[in-house]
């Protein structure tokens, strides 16, 4: 499987603290900067595997007792 990339912007919060925001997802990293290029940011690209954390969870399931 491929891996995608995702175009991240920094985010500059009032409080003087910052927050990523993902803006995209492409399915390669010249997808991804030509993106960026193109919509005039100065975002990083990444890989998705080094921005989303799944080793530890589990999926949503309901438990319904009666």
């Amino acid at each position: 499987m491929n891996t995608l990339f995702a175009l991240v912007l920094s985010i500059g919060m009032t409080d003087g603290s910052y927050q990523d925001v993902v803006v995209d997802v492409y399915d390669s990293f010249s997808q991804c900067r030509s993106a960026a290029a193109e919509q005039r940011v100065d975002g990083e690209c990444y890989p998705i595997d080094d921005i989303i954390q799944g080793d530890d969870q589990r999926p949503a399931i309901e438990h319904i007792e009666f």
